[in-house]
């Protein structure tokens, strides 16, 4: 009897432990794993890229190196005879340097030397590169540069006595402590002078004439400019009468100076019977002119002398040749 209870017993209990471990009816059931997604195919690799003529191992080629500076050197006189260095083709950036070291003067597009025929070459440089070089000696120069000269400007060069003129003395003194002496009005002006000069005065003048304005260096006349000072503030003339044959015509010229008439004033003359007026503002430097005045005809020549007046006053004849 209790072996039959034992047996049962052992029973329930076996069969209350399955039931424990079965689910419940009408439960959800636990979803199945997912599928582990798969990586996509990798991407074919890239051609290499082709490298331009170099590896990693050749180094990069080196900047193209500059060319050198080119200039040619000429050696130019003005009308005073004094001496330039001229550098072929202009452009910026020249500097000069002087047979005797020293730097040139820039004036315009030349250079001035003190010293251009001193032993050694003139070197011409382009932002400091030298281009070019010469000697003054053997670029076929006779003439030395460094011999004294100069000039006088007058402006103006005709004026009423008691008016002013500005004269200006360009000279070149090879010497450094030189004297330079000019005629300025009724004395004469000196200076020190070395090397290029520029200089002059405003200068009065009292005494009608031609006067000679003139320029010394070291004593030595170097250049004058004719300075016509009139007695009147009106005056005319007629001078440089002359004829020409010219193409079967008869010719006959002259020239007319006239200062201090005003634009409507008139230059009158005729020619074969017929008169000519010519209003003076018409001619350039109305107040204080020069012009030419002609006669010209086919016909046959001129049997007399032509006046000529200016705003009703007597200037002169047009002269036939003798």
């Amino acid at each position: 009897m209790k072996s039959t209870l034992l047996v049962l017993a052992l029973s329930c209990f076996l069969l209350f432990a399955g039931c424990a471990q079965s689910q419940p009816q009408g439960q959800p059931q636990p979803p199945a794993s997912a599928p582990q997604a798969q990586a996509p195919p990798a991407a074919p690799p890239l051609p290499a890229q082709p490298q331009p003529n170099a590896t990693a191992d050749e180094p990069s080629a080196p900047p193209p190196v500059a060319k050198s500076a080119s200039c040619s050197i000429q050696f130019q006189k003005d009308v005073s005879n004094i001496y330039y260095v001229m550098v072929i083709p202009a452009q910026a950036g020249i500097s000069v340097s002087c047979p005797n070291g020293s730097d040139a003067q820039k004036q315009g597009e030349l250079y001035f030397c003190a010293q251009l025929d001193a032993a050694g070459p003139t070197v011409a440089y382009i932002n400091g590169v030298e281009c070019g070089r010469a000697a003054f000696s053997q670029a076929g120069n006779s003439a030395s540069p460094s011999k004294q000269s100069c000039t006088v400007l007058l402006s103006p060069s005709r004026i009423s006595a008691g008016q002013t003129s500005a004269v200006t003395v360009k000279a070149y003194a090879p010497q450094e402590k030189s004297n330079l002496s000019y005629l300025c009005g009724d004395h004469e002006v000196s200076e020190s002078a070395g090397g290029m000069v520029d200089t002059g005065k405003i200068c009065q003048f009292n005494t009608p004439g031609t006067i000679e304005v003139y320029a010394k260096l070291n004593g030595e006349a170097c250049a004058s400019s004719t300075l016509t000072v009139f007695s009147t503030l009106k005056d005319c003339s007629v001078h440089d009468s002359a004829f020409a044959f010219d193409r079967g015509q008869y010719v006959y010229s002259a020239r007319v100076s006239a200062r201090g008439y005003s634009g409507t004033d008139e230059l009158r003359y005729s020619c074969y019977d017929v008169p000519h007026a010519i209003k003076a503002n018409t001619i350039p430097n109305t107040t204080d002119f020069v012009t030419t005045i002609e006669c010209r005809s086919a016909s046959g020549p001129l049997y007399k002398n032509v006046p000529v007046t200016m705003g009703g006053d007597g200037c002169g004849e047009l002269e036939l040749p003798a």
